[in-house]
Order: C-alpha cells, then sequence, then structure tokens
C-alpha cells in the first residue's frame, strides 16, 4: 500500500478523517501547507495526494496556501504522481465564475451571474442588472462569507459606503440574482470519488455563511459544534432526481474526485446551482440522526485506501 498524503491548512477540519483511518489501522500523512518550499526538479515520493485546500484558507490567516498548494499540486503531477482534486479542481474551487462556466457546459442551471472589479463599478452594474432582490457576494470567498442580499439599490449603496468594507480577495465581487426558494433551505451534494453518497438539506433562515464541518472558524450560530442541531439535516428528496447524475458528468468533466455542490430550488421547481465546493467536510450530527450506512469522512477514507492500494 503507498502512503497516503493529506494536503490542507485547517487541522480542525482533519480530526474526523483521522478518526476515520484509525479505525482501519492506516495512518495517513499530512502535508500543512502555508509557507513552504517545492522541490520542483526533485521526484516526490509515490504516494496518493489528496489536496484539501480551501478558498476559505485567508480567514484563518493563510493568505497564500491556495497559491503554495496550485505550486505543489503543479511538482506532483507534472511527475505523474496520483493527486485527488488535482489543480485545475483547485482553480475552480478559488473561482465561482470558473465553476458557473463549468457548470454551464455540463448543462446545469446558474443564477444569473455579473462579475464587478472595484467598488466604483458596483451600483452602476447593479442598476444595469436589473433585478431586485439580488445577491452581491465574492468570487473567491468560503464558507458563505461575504454573502449579502439587497432589496433595493439604497441598501446597496448604504452598504458600499460603510468604512470596514473589505474587497474580495481576487478583488472580483459577484452580482447574483437572488433566487427565493420553495422553503428556506438549499441543498448540499455529497460525492466521492465523483459518486454521489447523499444529500443534506441545511436551514438557512439565520442567514448565508454555513458550514457543514463539526469545528469550523465561523460563528457558533452558522457552524453547529452541537451535535443535536436541526440546521444541518440529510435528506432522500433527491436521491433519484436527474440532477445527481448531472452533478456527476459534471464532476467526470471537470476531473473533480471529491465535491460538496449546493444547489437551490425555486417556487417553480428548478433547480440552480450556485457553488462547488472541492475541500468538503461533513455534519457527523446530521449522519447520526439519520443514521446513514456511510459516512461522509468513512467514505472518504476508504476510496483514498482503494487508490493507495491500486
Amino acid at each position: 500500500m503507498r502512503e497516503i498524503v493529506v494536503i490542507h491548512e485547517n487541522n480542525e477540519w482533519l480530526v474526523p478523517l483521522r478518526a476515520e483511518f484509525q479505525k482501519r489501522g492506516v495512518t495517513a500523512q499530512e502535508w500543512f501547507l502555508d509557507t513552504g518550499v517545492v522541490p520542483f526538479t526533485e521526484q516526490p515520493n509515490d504516494a496518493v495526494y489528496y489536496n484539501r485546500m480551501s478558498a476559505s484558507s485567508h480567514t484563518r490567516g493563510h493568505r497564500f496556501a491556495p497559491e503554495l498548494t496550485r505550486a505543489v499540486l503543479t511538482w506532483l503531477q507534472t511527475n505523474q504522481r496520483t493527486v485527488v482534486n488535482n489543480s485545475s479542481v483547485l482553480a475552480l474551487e478559488v473561482c465561482k465564475i470558473s465553476q458557473y462556466a463549468a457548470l454551464q457546459r455540463a448543462g446545469l442551471k446558474v443564477p444569473k451571474t455579473h462579475a464587478v472589479v472595484g467598488i466604483a463599478h458596483i451600483l452602476a452594474a447593479a442598476e444595469a442588472f436589473a433585478e431586485w432582490p439580488l445577491i452581491l457576494k465574492p468570487n473567491r470567498g468560503g464558507k458563505g462569507l461575504g454573502v449579502q442580499r439587497f432589496n433595493a439599490l439604497a441598501e446597496l449603496s448604504a452598504y458600499l459606503e460603510r468604512d470596514d468594507l473589505e474587497e474580495p480577495l481576487d478583488g472580483t465581487w459577484l452580482l447574483q440574482e437572488y433566487i427565493q426558494p420553495q422553503q428556506p433551505f438549499i441543498t448540499r451534494a455529497e460525492f466521492i470519488g465523483q459518486k454521489f453518497l447523499y444529500t443534506v438539506q441545511v436551514n438557512t433562515e439565520d442567514g448565508f455563511e454555513l458550514c457543514p464541518a463539526d469545528n469550523c472558524s465561523i460563528e457558533e450560530q452558522f457552524c453547529p459544534t452541537d451535535q443535536t442541531s436541526e440546521k444541518f439535516a440529510i435528506t432522500q428528496r433527491f436521491n433519484e432526481h436527474p440532477i445527481i447524475g448531472q452533478l456527476e458528468n459534471f464532476l467526470r468533466a471537470s476531473q473533480i474526485d471529491v465535491a460538496g455542490i449546493e444547489f437551490i430550488e425555486n417556487a417553480d421547481g428548478e433547480l440552480f446551482v450556485y457553488d462547488v465546493n472541492t475541500n468538503t467536510n461533513y455534519n457527523q450530527g446530521a449522519e447520526q440522526r439519520a443514521q446513514v450506512e456511510r459516512t461522509g469522512m468513512g467514505a472518504l477514507a476508504d476510496y483514498l485506501i482503494r487508490l493507495a492500494n491500486e
């Protein structure tokens, strides 16, 4: 069996995966990427490398972790090493516009979206967008941070005048149509090895900053560590829905091995995909309440071990 190396920048998110490896008698190596050196002209070890780099790394003080990871993945792929979620996947993780382009190519619906660089252009762009309410969000975000809904131009104007307003990390804002949901939740479909695992329903009544991880660095109300929380709930509603096959096709076309993909259903039953999370986490409380046969981290550990044995 080859070594398994998990590339990441958040120790908290690895706790449940470590536990699943331990249950299977396997110890995976961990490569914490924040700063460091890439020995590009040397040969990397022959191992299975699992990329868990996140678009939200900068919120934990790891500003250049994705850039370093891109160099590392390029090095590994140049030497034909096995990489789960390769450099092209990382490029999607940090750019929602690229996600939407790939989703559209796969025949999936995405919300109407315009990209804006420069705060000075946002109001005029919103007037031209001509749909209210609308969502303003960063192109490179993570955890739902910075996602705001505005009902009118005056609200947006007041928000943009705030002294504490921060521009997105890549300077790109997205104006996006607000999809009025049938019910106040979004759905997140989890895939491992490009195959469907389950869908989780996420209640959005408290806001947009929603992270399914049991240990998360955003406000507790949005990322519950309480296993009894009902914000995240496994649902079988979409298990036989055509969108699951469409999303699997998208994953294959985009060479994405592991992902959580979020979509929303409008009042007419149309489904809009709006976020692809290639650094996916799983809420163990929701899994326990649903008594799922295969947990997310358990299925992920099995997948990586299978690759390491090939």
